[in-house]
């Protein structure tokens, strides 16, 4: 695999940080990551990191960060899938708190005690760390 065709698409601000060679795409919110995801992925990206990865529900976390592969040849249906039903699940279960898909990070400051948002940040961050250490990505922490 080639990491220079590799993207974070994220609006956590403690992935933007990071110090790699990594295409970092900062968004302005959840849904925005999906749906830039979904773009990529009909433009021929591969998903590599789940977009419903960690054990927090996706309803209680304002933060989100999916690692693709720009590989541009064709359409992986596979990825196609999984991002078409990660979206709909995040509907489903943000149904009662449709809001929290698009907080502003603004919004998040007000919405969560400093603490909560800060652990939601460090989670998101943990686990694409973990995904590049399983691709053998060596990266400099931030």
């Amino acid at each position: 695999m080639r990491f220079d065709k590799l993207e974070i698409i994220t609006n956590n601000p403690n992935i933007s940080a990071l110090h790699t060679e990594i295409n970092i795409n900062h968004q302005p919110n959840v849904n925005s990551v999906l749906t830039t995801t979904r773009n990529k992925v009909h433009a021929g990206s591969e998903i590599i990191s789940h977009p419903l990865a960690g054990s927090v529900k996706p309803h209680e976390t304002p933060y989100r960060s999916i690692i693709i592969y720009n590989q541009n040849d064709t359409l992986d249906m596979e990825s196609l899938n999984t991002i078409e039903q990660a979206i709909e699940r995040y509907q489903l279960l943000c149904k009662s708190n449709s809001d929290i898909l698009t907080f502003s990070p603004e919004d998040i400051e007000t919405k969560f005690p400093a603490r909560a948002a800060n652990d939601f940040r460090l989670i998101d961050k943990q686990l694409i760390l973990s995904c590049l250490a399983s691709l053998g990505f060596k990266y400099a922490l931030a």
